[in-house]
């Protein structure tokens, strides 16, 4: 996956991601939606042949740059979660 920053400003960024599936945008766009900072966060696939997208991210009052870090983090541990249970779950149908 490659990220570029396109824009930054204290209430706003966007990101450009490649060579990325799209449902992992949405995962962070999700959470971003969840914090009650962020005023707006949508996701753009730029070409529908190459795997180009734009994130954009508006926050009322935190730092854009801190909000999609925080949102990030809080995706991944969702799915450490999640590996977790599954992984449990595994062990007990095996069992």
């Amino acid at each position: 996956m490659l990220a570029e920053i396109v824009d930054i400003k204290d209430r706003e960024i966007e990101l450009k991601l490649q060579d990325e599936d799209i449902s992992v945008m949405y995962i962070v766009q999700h959470e971003l939606l969840k914090e009650k900072n962020v005023e707006f966060a949508g996701v753009v696939l730029k070409h529908p042949l190459i795997k180009d997208y734009l994130i954009r991210v508006v926050t009322k009052k935190k730092v854009s740059m801190e909000a999609f870090q925080d949102a990030c983090m809080s995706a991944s541990e969702n799915i450490k979660l999640l590996s977790s249970l599954v992984h449990d779950a595994l062990k007990k149908y095996s069992a």
